[in-house]
């Protein structure tokens, strides 16, 4: 027989709902957390390059386009924007680290290299390079339509890249700790 409180809660229900609550976090919730705004912030940063800046660059004339383009690249080497983006990194490679040798290695693999890989690396591999042609030319070359179109894909793939990490990192830290 179970017994009820006399709030009507049987005596199961309530210890299964201290045992929920004192369930041992699998990631300190810190670490979540600042994972979590770190790759929700560079989803919508890169999102909104997609969807609104890359655009309005390209509605431009080439040699507005190019001033604009120069002056975007000259705004973003600030110290909030790399810290955001590569204390993101080293987040998810803490994050992969704490859950190494537990159930949710997987998942925290998962999400750091959508990130490392998607985002970091789809970085350096291509829009770098553009970005630097840019900032040399004084004129605006005769490719930049296909420049900005090279952006743009490796862009998507950034942008598309940080919200598949946010998602996967986020169902990962709602794994039970203990399986």
């Amino acid at each position: 027989m179970t017994n009820r409180a006399p709030n009507g809660i049987t005596e199961t229900a309530a210890n299964d709902a201290l045992t929920e609550r004192s369930e041992a976090r699998a990631f300190p919730l810190g670490l979540e957390l600042a994972t979590a705004i770190g790759l929700a912030l560079m989803a919508g940063f890169l999102f909104n390059m997609s969807v609104v800046t890359a655009p309005a660059l390209n509605s431009l004339p080439p040699q507005q386009a190019l001033a604009a383009w120069k002056a975007i690249n000259a705004t973003v080497r600030n110290p909030l924007f790399s810290g955001t983006a590569f204390g993101t990194a080293v987040l998810v490679v803490a994050c992969t680290a704490v859950a190494w040798r537990s159930h949710l290695r997987g998942w925290a693999l998962g999400f750091a290299l959508l990130y490392l890989v998607g985002v970091i690396g789809t970085t350096f591999t291509v829009e770098v390079g553009i970005n630097r042609a840019i900032v040399m030319a004084s004129d605006p070359p005769p490719d930049l339509p296909r420049m900005l179109s090279s952006w743009l894909a490796a862009n998507h793939i950034r942008a598309l890249s940080a919200l598949a990490a946010l998602v996967v990192a986020w169902i990962g830290f709602r794994q039970p700790a203990n399986r």
